[in-house]
C-alpha cells in the first residue's frame, strides 16, 4: 500500500511577518537611492502590489488560485488542491529546501515547464504534520537541499 502524507495549509503569520518586512525593506531602499522622487514612488507602488499579491497567495492562502492542501505520495509526485477545489499533480523539484522554521516546497509539471513554489512555515499546519513534511522530504524525497 502506497502511502500518503496530507497537509492541510492555513493563514500563517509568520510568513505575513516574514513577507512584509522584505517588502517594508525594499521600499526602504527605494527611498534611499539617488533616483527621482517619481520614480521611488511608482517603485514603491509596484513594491506594494506585489505584496498584497504575495500575502494573498502564500500567506493567507485567500486568493483563488492558492494552495490550500497538499497530498505528498511515496514516488515524490504531489497532488494540490486550489482553493477553487482544482487539483493538480507536480513533481517535487531538487530544489525544495527543507530547514526548522520554513520548506519552500519546490513543485514541477508532471508534463510542462516551470516551477511552482509552495511555502510552509510551522504556523500554517499542524506541528506533527509539519515534522513530518519534513522528515519526508528529507528522507524519502533525498534530493532535496537540507540545512
Amino acid at each position: 500500500m502506497a502511502e500518503r502524507l496530507s497537509l492541510r495549509l492555513g493563514p500563517s503569520r509568520i510568513l505575513s511577518a516574514a513577507l512584509g518586512g522584505a517588502h517594508i525593506l525594499a521600499a526602504g531602499a527605494l527611498w534611499a537611492a539617488p533616483v527621482a522622487v517619481a520614480w521611488a514612488l511608482a517603485g514603491s507602488l509596484v513594491v506594494a502590489v506585489h505584496l498584497v499579491w504575495v500575502l494573498r497567495h502564500h500567506a493567507w492562502r485567500s486568493a483563488q488560485y492558492a494552495l490550500v492542501e497538499v497530498e505528498l505520495r511515496d514516488d515524490c509526485t504531489a497532488a494540490v488542491r486550489s482553493q477553487m477545489g482544482e487539483w493538480r499533480t507536480y513533481r517535487v523539484a531538487a530544489s525544495t529546501f527543507v530547514s526548522a522554521p520554513l520548506t519552500v516546497l519546490n513543485l514541477r509539471p508532471e508534463h510542462g515547464r516551470g516551477l511552482l513554489a509552495v511555502l510552509i512555515t510551522a504556523d500554517n499546519v499542524d506541528r506533527d504534520g509539519f515534522r513530518r513534511l519534513r522528515v519526508w522530504l528529507r528522507w524519502r524525497c533525498g534530493a532535496v537541499r537540507r540545512v
